[in-house]
């Protein structure tokens, strides 16, 4: 009985270095930023005024299996946004609309359009701190065997 314990756990090691490429480096990249962009976010607000959109970008899935994204409304202007899943294709997506009610995004409310057609409902609004997302990765950047 011995053996056969000391046999699972050798199998069980030996695939723990197998799950970790599994991600593509693009999926790691997205995680990283993710956390990132979580670390430095405020709590959930109900909703947001919304000018223009300044640029986008594809976080990933998070923790909860929600995709999220990166949208900047000018500069230094973050919000992280977490979108109700199924949001097909949002990575391949090159610019998304949001729709809003009198110049307000609202979570739960309100969605992130892209492609022909597509939308995912906004679960969440946290403002961003990037000047500290972006000294955080200049750290990182900087760091012995940073990238």
């Amino acid at each position: 009985m011995k053996s056969a314990g000391r046999f699972a756990v050798s199998v069980l090691a030996a695939a723990v270095p197998v799950v970790a490429f599994t991600q593509s480096p693009t999926q790691r990249n997205n995680a990283r930023d993710l956390a990132l962009f979580q670390r430095y976010a405020s709590p959930p607000q109900e909703s947001v005024h919304y000018f223009r959109t300044d640029g986008f970008k594809y976080l990933g899935t998070n923790a909860q299996g929600d995709e999220a994204i990166a949208l900047w409304t000018g500069v230094n202007q973050v919000y992280l946004l977490t979108l109700q899943q199924p949001c097909t294709h949002l990575d391949l997506a090159r610019s998304i609309a949001l729709t809003s009610t009198s110049g307000n995004v609202n979570a739960r409310m309100d969605f992130v359009k892209y492609g022909r057609g597509r939308e995912c409902r906004i679960e969440t609004i946290q403002k961003v701190d990037y000047r500290a997302v972006r000294a955080a990765m200049k750290a990182a950047q900087s760091a012995p065997g940073g990238t």
